[in-house]
């Protein structure tokens, strides 16, 4: 345990996060996957969850096009890759977390090749079991977890986007992250509502969409939760909004068929069974304020169990916080 505490207390590495970047999908459009031409950012300018997303992506192409060798080298010594506590890393994805190997990791190379044993966060998960569900399951998402801020000395939320990559042979993992950062949004209802987030699901208007609910129940308190469960704008065929308050009961939700409604299993439970095997992300999403999560539930335009993207967005209503989300159904362009 002390060494445990050791690795994830004392050192501004541990690669574990959900925002796809407005300005790159700008760039981008809706017609292709995102390319470091769309949007290019450095080491030193990394600032938001668009800017990790984008360097990640570009630290992907540098080794396609350079290779293993003069990518290791030039993550680790070259400022465009590697600038204080923002960095690239590689670690390899097993289902063995306690075996998974450092490949790429700036801060302290003599620990590349070899692995750090089990890396349990301050949320009380395992990163490289979560960082190897998300490659294999995903290709590429967010992973949240707990750390110290080498600018402040303080132990904070921090957020990494990890996208899978096959590393000397090896399934891996390669990623960048920073500490949280707020995102603004935009809330005309002609413009962020369910059948739009339905015919276009995206990332980024997930988030405009949850938010804007969220305002919704900080302006009108737990009435607005009637609203937001049955209005034609917050509710469509598959899209519709939740809300759970801090003991993981459903306090409102817009699928009236789930088994869940007005009980004590909301859809972000960690009961054995439950979407996540047991993992407790409530607390996740009430200490990161903002946060994205991907797992299986029913899709009640179809009554199938499918893939999931969900962002939840903490407010308090009468005292109380409530986690406000949303989801869309598939792959989410991976």
């Amino acid at each position: 345990m002390k060494r445990r505490m050791f690795y994830l207390l004392s050192c501004s590495w541990i690669p574990l996060t959900c925002a796809v970047a407005p300005q790159a999908l700008a760039a981008q459009g809706t017609s292709g996957p995102l390319t470091c031409a769309d949007r290019s950012v450095t080491a030193r300018a990394v600032r938001t969850a668009e800017d990790v997303r984008a360097f990640v992506q570009c630290a992907y192409e540098f080794v396609q096009e350079h290779g293993f060798a003069e990518a290791r080298r030039a993550f680790n010594e070259d400022e465009r890759w590697n600038s204080g506590p923002n960095y690239v890393f590689v670690s390899e994805a097993t289902p063995m977390s306690d075996q998974a190997r450092l490949f790429v990791f700036p801060p302290a190379r003599e620990r590349e090749g070899s692995s750090l044993g089990l890396l349990i966060d301050a949320f009380g998960n395992d990163y490289y079991k979560e960082q190897h569900r998300i490659v294999t399951e995903f290709g590429q998402g967010w992973v949240y977890y707990s750390f110290t801020n080498p600018a402040t000395g303080r132990d904070e939320p921090k957020f990494s986007y990890i996208k899978r990559i096959e590393w000397e042979g090896n399934l891996a993992a390669i990623g960048a992250g920073v500490y949280r950062r707020d995102l603004p949004s935009t809330c005309e209802p002609a413009e962020v509502h369910a059948a739009g987030l339905e015919a276009d699901p995206s990332e980024e208007r997930l988030q405009e969409f949850v938010r804007c609910a969220a305002m919704e129940m900080e302006s009108k308190g737990y009435f607005a939760g009637r609203t937001l469960a049955s209005d034609p704008r917050w509710r469509g065929s598959s899209i519709y909004v939740f809300g759970i308050d801090a003991f993981g009961n459903t306090v409102f939700t817009g699928d009236a068929d789930s088994p869940w409604f007005g009980g004590a299993a909301p859809e972000l439970n960690n009961y054995p069974d439950g979407p996540f095997g047991g993992r407790n992300v409530v607390p996740l999403g009430d200490a990161f304020g903002e946060a994205f999560f991907h797992y299986a539930a029913r899709n009640p335009a179809t009554g199938n169990i499918e893939p999931k993207v969900a962002f939840v967005k903490r407010v308090v209503v009468f005292g109380l916080p409530i986690l406000v989300g949303s989801g869309y159904y598939g792959d989410g362009g991976y």
